[in-house]
């Protein structure tokens, strides 16, 4: 079984080297803090640190910020004596295998199961087998130059709808003085229904094509930043949705 350095100390370095010890993959661990409990050795100088968890791996994960990587590498140029590999979902770094798991990751550590079901996408000239044999995760491979449009839909997927529930959230409390919370039965079911069934899982007016009530949120909405939200999703919604192929180019629902 391959060896492991782990090169980092924040979420990501964490929730890898938890996921490697339920599957009994032998790594090593750094981290810049030399008081850091993530370090495996603590008794020397970074570098010297860094040397040590190198000495027998046979590859070297590189789980750092972006903009760290390259000062990373830098200032560490021995780092390129084993193969190296990095988890950014946009960057391309010539000689450092880019692999991105496609997840989020909190504080906490997640069940086993979580992390057997992260697919890691990787690019086109690295295979994820030789990468990572003992791990059973699904895998994907990208061309380089479409790593920014896939970092950008990832953003997206993982912020948005956030920033967008969490404006809701403040007007209910604010406005109606409700809950904070008071959102997360209905979020929890919309989640559910769009991972069961993303095709069907929308509801709600923009489906219907009621045009009448569609107009009368837009209004409620004057002078709110969430009414720029609504029309931008509203036209996503009409540019993108599916077309009954019986209906002339209609949009579903659409009279005749």
């Amino acid at each position: 079984m391959l060896n492991y350095a782990i090169v980092g100390g924040g979420r990501l370095a964490r929730h890898f080297s938890y996921y490697f010890q339920l599957l009994d993959i032998p790594h090593k661990c750094w981290a810049r803090d030399p008081d850091s409990s993530f370090n495996t050795f603590r008794t020397a100088g970074a570098e010297t640190r860094l040397r040590q968890v190198m000495e027998d791996a046979d590859r070297v994960l590189l789980l750092v910020s972006d903009h760290a990587i390259t000062a990373l590498l830098k200032q560490y140029p021995f780092l390129h004596e084993k193969p190296l590999i990095h988890c950014s979902g946009s960057l391309s770094i010539p000689g450092v295998a880019g692999v991105h798991p496609l997840m989020t990751f909190a504080d906490s550590m997640y069940e086993p199961d979580v992390y057997r079901s992260i697919p890691f996408v990787h690019e086109t000239g690295y295979e994820f087998d030789e990468l990572f044999p003992a791990l059973p995760n699904p895998h994907f491979p990208i061309n380089v130059e479409e790593k920014a449009r896939y970092h950008a839909m990832c953003v997206m997927a993982g912020n948005f709808a956030q920033l967008m529930w969490k404006g809701i959230s403040e007007s209910f409390e604010n406005r109606f003085e409700w809950p904070a919370d008071i959102l997360k039965p209905y979020l929890r079911q919309v989640a559910e229904n769009f991972v069961q069934d993303p095709k069907s899982s929308l509801t709600g007016p923009l489906v219907r094509n009621d045009h009448l009530t569609i107009e009368r949120n837009i209004d409620a909405l004057e002078g709110d930043p969430l009414r720029e939200i609504y029309t931008a999703f509203l036209r996503f919604h009409q540019g993108t949705a599916n077309r009954d192929p019986d209906s002339g180019g209609r949009m579903i629902g659409e009279a005749s």
